[in-house]
């Protein structure tokens, strides 16, 4: 892991934000670790046996893949004109990808920084063929699935002013219209990150029934 620690100093300083009660906020930084950390594993799956895997350059997409996104909430924060507003998925991409181009430039080389960029540019394009930009969606994609997607999801909607009940509530409608087992059938390429997932996906479950449980106290015995 040491080699990498110059790679994780560089993302810190850009994935590291203010929350809005002005504290460090280290959301975004630990999920691209969760990701990175993920990334290779899923780079050692049979899937992947027979195509050649650039492990730096995909350790420093991983990391940078959500760059331009701290820099966009602190615009929204402080800007009359909030530019992510008009800006896509792609342009946001582009973005994620010069920041990691900026923060990267003294420790690659240009051909391992355009490299880096083009993973970071092709990350959930479904159409990619790209190993590097496959392995990092899934990875981020299973980082949205499980505990940690539940964390994710509450910890979103506190910050929008909603209670147990909406959460719950939202959770219950995706679970009605197969939202969850559609997005581990789409939305991951790999069978060893579906794998993967699965087992993810019922602790989840299990989580939010427990909580709509408690919530509604049901959990008590009966008299």
């Amino acid at each position: 892991m040491a080699e990498v620690e110059p790679f994780v100093e560089r993302a810190r300083e850009v994935l590291v934000g203010r929350s809005p009660l002005g504290r460090e906020d280290t959301f975004l930084f630990d999920h691209s670790m969760r990701v990175m950390r993920l990334a290779l594993k899923i780079a050692d799956f049979e899937d992947l046996s027979d195509r050649r895997v650039d492990r730096l350059c995909l350790t420093a997409a991983a990391l940078f893949h959500q760059a331009a996104t701290v820099r966009l909430e602190e615009e929204r924060r402080t800007s009359t004109v909030y530019a992510a507003a008009t800006m896509t998925a792609e342009e946001v991409k582009d973005y994620s990808a010069e920041l990691a181009g900026d923060r990267l430039k003294d420790l690659l080389s240009p051909r391992q920084i355009d490299y880096v960029q083009e993973i970071i540019r092709q990350t959930h394009n479904a159409g990619t063929e790209l190993a590097e930009a496959i392995i990092l969606s899934d990875a981020d994609n299973i980082d949205d699935i499980g505990a940690l997607g539940v964390w994710r999801s509450l910890r979103r909607m506190l910050l929008e002013g909603y209670g147990i009940g909406e959460a719950i509530a939202s959770w219950e409608h995706r679970q009605q219209y197969g939202y969850w087992t559609a997005r581990l059938r789409d939305s991951l390429r790999l069978s060893g990150s579906r794998r993967l997932a699965e087992p993810r996906l019922a602790a989840a479950r299990a989580f939010m029934q427990q909580l709509a449980r408690e919530h509604e106290v049901k959990d008590l015995p009966s008299k």
